[in-house]
């Protein structure tokens, strides 16, 4: 016969455990502080809060960014506060019911009423816990800063631009203080500007080729370490260029050879000429805009000299600017605008370096193919797609005519060529301008010798 041991349930610790707990039940205080204690073992740590940007001076009108989080008890309460001598002025203050785990406010000082000069900028967070007497954990942040009132000064110091529609125009001007960041403003994008050993800056900006003249205003831009900012008026002459429209066949056997390159993309699409229209619109903006970033690592020093070069013996495919229409059995399927010139030679000709600089891309680039770019300085660099091989690789300096690659079929181009383009921070511009060394002269390299050179020439 099997006897049946009294049941223990696991877990406890005898008398001790059933004192506590009996006098937790007898207790309703005790019962409210061991929860306190619990919420506050579980939830001592600080919430997490910062202000952006980092800046040592600002602007009244510099807009910041609190950002706060706490992934345990979320963010009951948020403060920002200036103070400067005996005043002290809030300038952010918000209350979560119920908190949030994460939380992120702009401000400005502009009802600060602050003067120019010192002044402290502190900020406070406050998580949801039942910490320091209900109050929560508090993380807190204090910066010194300098409030600079005062914008900068910005002036031309070059006469009238004459720009054609799709080309590009040069212009020195002086500012009165050190800079965040000055150049050209052409609609809602912005052209950097780069300062000399003089003391000047010189911007080569672009005149995109999808503005009209009509609305073609470049206002020069500067802004200080404060965040203040000025624009400048300087006189431009906008000259209307017409733009072709080309057609481009598509066909079965252009899809048969082009489209097995590209066989790990969009596998979903089976239908060949719907697989083209996803290459030739999401993946050809995705490469453009990586061709555009890379003028960003642009040196302030122009690296080319004299006229650029090109394709020995080569004839046109394409033109600049036009208009693409693509089309496949009878029916349009897309459209694009051309951001250079296609070159055809013999197959596998030898591709030369338009000018002197340094390589910074070399290798595959999706619809481009086998692509090189070089920096030129100023924010102009060369492009080289569609290559059968490539003859540089990134960090490299080149000289004029120095072999790149080998024309070719690579990417999506209709037949063996070079599509060569010339991008102007970011911006693709006319190619021809720069083969022609007496537009460089008298555009760019007399005005730079004569308003930006150390012994300015009179």
């Amino acid at each position: 016969m099997r006897i049946r041991k009294p049941f223990k349930k696991r877990g406890t610790t005898g008398p001790i455990f059933w004192f506590v707990a009996l006098g937790l039940l007898a207790s309703p205080l005790a019962v409210a502080g061991f929860a306190g204690y619990y919420l506050f073992l579980k939830d001592a740590e600080k919430p997490r809060v910062t202000i952006t940007p980092e800046a040592e001076a600002t602007s009244v009108k510099r807009p910041f960014v609190l950002a706060a989080s706490d992934d345990q008890s979320g963010i009951r309460s948020v403060t920002v506060s200036v103070a400067q001598g005996q005043r002290r002025v809030d300038v952010l203050r918000k209350v979560y019911d119920p908190p949030r785990d994460h939380v992120s406010e702009r401000f400005s000082l502009e009802s600060s009423e602050l003067r120019g000069g010192t002044f402290e900028m502190q900020a406070a967070a406050f998580d949801g816990s039942h910490a320091n007497l209900g109050a929560g954990n508090a993380a807190r942040i204090s910066k010194r800063m300098l409030l600079d009132p005062v914008p900068p000064t910005i002036k031309a110091l070059t006469p009238a631009n004459y720009l054609r529609q799709g080309g590009a125009g040069l212009v020195v001007y002086e500012v009165n203080k050190d800079v965040a960041r000055s150049g050209v403003v052409v609609g809602d994008k912005f052209y950097p500007g780069y300062k000399q050993k003089s003391g000047q800056y010189v911007c080569l900006f672009p005149f995109p080729s999808e503005i009209d003249p009509d609305a073609y205003k470049p206002r020069l831009f500067v802004e200080d370490a404060a965040g203040n900012e000025k624009t400048g008026f300087f006189v431009n002459m906008a000259i209307k260029r017409r733009f072709r429209e080309e057609r481009v066949d598509i066909t079965d056997e252009f899809l048969a050879a082009r489209l097995p390159a590209f066989a790990g993309l969009f596998p979903q699409v089976r239908d060949p000429v719907e697989r083209f229209k996803k290459l030739n619109s999401e993946l050809r903006q995705q490469n453009a805009a990586v061709i555009a970033s890379l003028s960003a690592k642009s040196g302030p020093e122009p690296l080319w000299e004299g006229g650029f070069i090109y394709l020995p013996r080569s004839i046109v495919r394409g033109s600049f600017g036009a208009q693409r229409v693509y089309v496949a059995n009878g029916q349009e399927i897309g459209r694009d605008v051309s951001d250079g010139i296609g070159l055809a030679s013999v197959p596998g000709a030898q591709v030369p370096a338009a000018n002197s600089g340094k390589v910074v891309f070399a290798g595959p680039l999706g619809v481009y193919g086998n692509t090189v770019v070089i920096d030129h300085g100023l924010g102009l660099t060369t492009v080289y797609a569609s290559l059968s091989s490539v003859a540089v690789a990134v960090g490299d300096a080149v000289k004029k005519g120095d072999p790149v690659g080998a024309t070719g079929t690579t990417g999506l181009t209709p037949g063996d060529q070079v599509l060569f383009a010339v991008y102007l921070s970011g911006q693709p511009v006319i190619p021809i301008e720069w083969w022609d060394g007496h537009w460089i002269e008298d555009n760019v390299t007399t005005k730079m010798r004569r308003y930006a050179a150390e012994t300015p020439q009179q």
